[in-house]
């Protein structure tokens, strides 16, 4: 089967949606089919937007091919005007979450984002989503059947156990773009007060999408309570990636907003515990007894948490084994790609 994907171009590669749409693609690849990803540029900016005019070349040029498409929902928005090209094409829809149900978004953009879900999302021939989580959500919009729409969830690589900082101190590991809806603000502001503690953050995500935001957050990080105690790194090489994974002693998250939760997944799957808001996932990834969580934006809750963990080592090893087992159970990224390739030849 040759498949033509349609992907955000301005997005970074560690973003989730873009790991998810090329681990599904490289191991469809290796089950034989040929995948071709084709980057679209503004894809959800704003109605006049003239790169839409680039996302209508692209469809007729996919079209001309015969090759099955699928369209990776943060570009849906560059085809606001592309709705009798879009149905023809039978496109399949990989929507990691719907735009219209982010936080952070003007009255203006919201109303854009929901126009434009409502009209064209009925017109993919099939949907596919990360969690029921968002299922649930595409289930409010009208003219959208329940049947259309298929839960895939992320795979998850082999890894080893996180082993920790091994030293007196407790590192936290943060992995996430460096955007509002992530939450960072809220994991800072709940750590400030834990001054009589040994404990360390590293955040680890692209800075480059809200520069601004990036800077506040760096500001912040030089308050008192948090000066010298935190630690940007930006995206990682694959080798320090890993040392940090193994390095950490918990995992922590403030998002106020998730489809699934990749990061959280992985961390479950190294056997990290968690301290971290309802917004960061799904239940299909908290492990039952591996978690500490609190409600997004509540900076006391996720602080009295992270003190339990960071104090208690016994508490973050019964969360620890706790996570690990859950882990074993995630499903691999073959798996995930074998259910994509039956969604993609009914």
């Amino acid at each position: 089967m040759a498949v033509t994907w349609f992907v955000p171009g301005n997005y970074p590669p560690t973003t989730g949606a873009i790991v998810y749409d090329t681990k599904i693609g490289a191991e469809l690849s290796a089950q034989g089919h040929a995948v071709s990803f084709v980057p679209i540029e503004g894809q959800h900016t704003w109605p006049d937007d003239p790169a839409r005019q680039s996302a209508a070349d692209c469809l007729k040029a996919a079209s001309a091919t015969g090759d099955r498409l699928v369209i990776d929902g943060f570009c849906l928005y560059a085809f606001a005007d592309l709705a009798a090209e879009l149905q023809a094409a039978e496109a399949i829809g990989m929507i990691h979450h719907p735009m219209s149900f982010e936080p952070h978004l003007s009255p203006e953009q919201r109303a854009f984002y929901a126009a434009t879900e409502a009209s064209l999302l009925p017109l993919l021939a099939r949907i596919a989503v990360p969690s029921d989580a968002v299922a649930g959500q595409l289930a409010t919009l009208p003219g959208l059947p329940a049947a259309q729409v298929t839960v895939i969830t992320p795979g998850l690589p082999l890894a080893e156990r996180s082993r920790g900082s091994e030293g007196a101190g407790c590192h936290l590991l943060a992995i996430a773009t460096l955007i509002p809806r992530k939450g960072y603000e809220t994991v800072l502001k709940a750590l400030q007060p834990l001054q009589d503690l040994d404990w360390h953050l590293t955040i680890c995500g692209d800075q480059t999408i809200d520069p601004a935001h990036t800077a506040a957050l760096q500001a912040l990080a030089q308050a008192p309570g948090l000066a010298g105690r935190v630690t940007f790194t930006g995206p990682c090489a694959p080798a320090a990636f890993e040392a940090l994974w193994q390095s950490a002693d918990i995992f922590v998250s403030g998002s106020s907003y998730e489809g699934y939760g990749m990061a959280v997944a992985e961390a479950v799957r190294r056997g990290l515990p968690l301290a971290i808001t309802k917004g960061a996932a799904t239940p299909d990834v908290i492990p039952d007894g591996g978690s500490i969580i609190a409600e997004p934006g509540d900076t006391v809750q996720l602080s009295k948490g992270l003190r339990r963990l960071i104090f208690d080592r016994a508490a973050r090893q019964h969360l620890s084994d706790a996570a690990w087992a859950a882990g074993r159970e995630l499903p691999s990224w073959a798996d995930q790609a074998g259910l994509f390739a039956k969604l993609l030849d009914r």
